[in-house]
């Protein structure tokens, strides 16, 4: 999918138009349909404001992952990466006992 697909579609599940993601990110609405008919491409400084404004990552935003982390959950993995080993280790145990929880409690619900 291109960057301009990726736009539209993130645009469009959040419910913006042009003109509303165009005001938050700083850009014309016609800036902002260049952007989506792949016509030219934003400025880094630009892809990152709309990447947070759209709540995605700017690797996903750009195509050069397929993997949408949001920003938060991206943020706390970087801060479990900064503990000791045994401490992550330990908070790796937990969580995968919580989320085999979870996904028990789908499976049955």
């Amino acid at each position: 999918m291109s960057f301009g697909e990726k736009l539209i579609e993130l645009r469009k599940r959040r419910g913006l138009s042009q003109t509303e993601l165009g005001k938050k990110v700083g850009v014309h609405k016609n800036v902002l349909g260049k952007y989506e008919r792949n016509e030219v491409k934003p400025s880094i400084e630009i892809a990152t404001t709309i990447a947070k404004e759209l709540d995605v990552s700017l690797d996903y935003l750009v195509g050069n992952t397929d993997m949408n982390i949001a920003p938060d959950l991206l943020e706390k993995i970087v801060s479990l990466q900064s503990l000791e080993k045994d401490i992550q280790s330990h908070i790796i145990y937990a969580l995968e006992a919580m989320l085999r929880d979870a996904k028990t409690r789908q499976a049955y619900s």
